[in-house]
């Protein structure tokens, strides 16, 4: 039985309690209204603590984000441990928790994607630490579906993971069609991405050429 992995975990040290008061108040406020003395007094200590521990605001951010993707990803090779046993249910799992995590987390999730939105810069810590995922997610869909190519496992992960997460991040956009509004309706969505990813793959180009030329092939 998979645990759940929204549970809060207790912070250990004062560093600690400082990057979780971060996290809830970045998460409360935004990244745009997160202020230090904000973060201080969610931790029940004080400014110069902060200070010490993180020298600027924008390192107690980072490391802030830099904690929840880690979180994220611990998460997500639990899950992936467990493919290979019961490919279509865990990856509705992982794709269910991704949804998820995103409504549950809107402004952490949009924190994640600031700077690629706001000056198309992708050397923070999600596109830095999230690519090896999508490498393992396409070398794990061709496993697991024979004859699919390098290609084409490429594109059903980012078919998958963009209508995870494009849905999530802006749900102002499909208010108006009433879908995933309740969990139910979001893990038959995420069991639905995973029957794609899954399903047997469509013939290559070489394939569709060897296929045409054959005796009495029309």
């Amino acid at each position: 039985m998979s645990r759940d992995h929204f549970a809060p975990v207790e912070p250990e040290t004062p560093r600690e309690r400082l990057i979780e008061a971060a996290i809830r108040e970045i998460e409360r406020h935004g990244l745009s209204q997160l202020t230090v003395r904000a973060v201080a007094a969610a931790a029940q200590m004080n400014v110069a603590a902060v200070n010490y521990h993180f020298r600027s605001k924008q390192a107690l951010v980072d490391a802030a984000l830099e904690s929840t993707i880690r979180h994220m990803l611990g998460d997500t090779d639990e899950i992936l441990s467990r493919l290979p046993a019961e490919p279509q249910a865990v990856l509705a799992e992982l794709f269910t928790y991704y949804l998820e995590g995103t409504l549950r987390y809107p402004r952490i999730s949009r924190a994640h994607l600031h700077d690629a939105f706001v000056a198309d810069d992708y050397a923070g810590a999600f596109p830095r630490l999230f690519a090896p995922v999508l490498l393992r997610l396409r070398d794990t869909l061709r496993s697991l579906v024979p004859g699919l190519d390098q290609r084409q496992a490429e594109r059903r992960v980012v078919a998958s993971l963009s209508a995870l997460f494009f849905p999530a991040l802006f749900t102002g956009l499909y208010r108006g069609l009433g879908t995933l509004s309740s969990a139910g309706e979001r893990r038959e969505y995420a069991a639905e991405l995973a029957r794609r990813c899954l399903a047997p793959a469509a013939p290559g180009p070489r394939q569709q050429s060897r296929q045409s030329t054959r005796p009495g092939a029309k």
